[in-house]
């Protein structure tokens, strides 16, 4: 299924801002970026309305993952982007162009940079409305961001440049069960994201892949083939994460090897506070393979999720 990409269900800036009528929203970036001496840093950046904020950096170069994690209130406002969280902006530059700029702090850790879009929003498999855990969601990404600004890191701020991806996410309830999901940016100026929701008893429910190719068409099919071919366990949780990761569409010829840039990138939740603590894996990976018949790679990004099972 091949198709122009469209804002039917989502338009535009209304729906950058936030949708108070839902209780789980989020809004969610990650860049690649390199500073001037050829060091490469994976940094990500989350803001649920819920009260929570996730801010991580690697250096890739040195293999040294850093993440701060805060709980407090998100100020936002409704029918445009316009985030704030103490010194954190994170809000539109301009109305006529899909350009906005981010400015993200915690711990030694800093997070500066002006964002614009090479391409139109690419919408949720297809047509802006996912299959969650909780149900139906709205859901849209800007997939190539030319990004450039600058990161702290333990205390040193470097000038970067790169590319990056922003994901906004609205849904009635988030569920039980988790996700595993990838955006990858290919070389030859394409995008995918694709993800499989699963139970909490780790039976697959769905799968979803949606392709945004040079010519901002659109491919999006559920028929794909989603494996784990290794594994990393974390000595800090006991959890398993996969970190190579292969997925195969056949109608496209796609068949894509996904490795973690390193296998230490799990994020922990909530371990100055008196509740559960709840991990899970965010991270930079490596892409290589075949999208129609054509030898491709690229990079991605992973995020490896399960949700907590409240319900007893």
């Amino acid at each position: 299924m091949r198709k122009k990409a469209s804002t039917t269900k989502i338009r535009f800036p209304r729906d950058e801002g936030a949708h108070p009528a839902f209780p789980a929203e989020w809004w969610y970036g990650h860049f690649s970026l390199a500073d001037y001496e050829g060091r490469e840093y994976g940094a990500m950046v989350a803001y649920f309305t819920i009260g929570l904020k996730i801010l991580s950096i690697s250096d890739l170069t040195a293999g040294r993952f850093h993440h701060f994690v805060s709980g407090s209130v998100l100020h936002y406002v409704e029918q445009k982007l316009d985030l704030r969280w103490g010194r954190d902006h994170w809000f539109r530059t301009d109305k006529h162009s899909f350009s906005y700029k981010l400015e993200s702090y915690g711990a030694g850790l800093g997070l500066d940079i002006a964002l614009v879009s090479e391409k139109p929003a690419l919408l949720g498999s297809g047509g802006g409305v996912s299959e969650w855990t909780g149900g139906d969601s709205y859901y849209y990404s800007f997939t190539r961001l030319k990004a450039k600004g600058w990161i702290e890191l333990q205390g040193q701020k470097l000038d970067v440049d790169g590319i990056g991806w922003m994901d906004h996410m609205w849904i009635n309830s988030l569920g039980r069960g988790g996700w595993d999901w990838f955006a990858v940016q290919l070389d030859n100026n394409t995008e995918l994201v694709f993800w499989r929701i699963v139970n909490p008893d780790e039976s697959v429910r769905s799968y979803d892949l949606t392709i945004m190719m040079p010519d901002n068409s659109v491919h999006h099919t559920h028929k794909i083939v989603l494996e784990r071919l290794d594994s990393w366990v974390s000595l800090e949780s006991g959890r398993e994460y996969g970190i190579v990761w292969r997925v195969r569409d056949k109608a496209r010829g796609l068949d894509l090897v996904l490795r973690a840039r390193h296998a230490q990138q799990e994020i922990r939740m909530f371990e100055s506070l008196s509740i559960p603590t709840f991990h899970f894996w965010e991270g930079r990976t490596t892409v290589s393979g075949y999208l129609d018949g054509q030898a491709v790679s690229g990079i991605g990004y992973a995020e490896l999720v399960r949700l907590a099972d409240t319900s007893g």
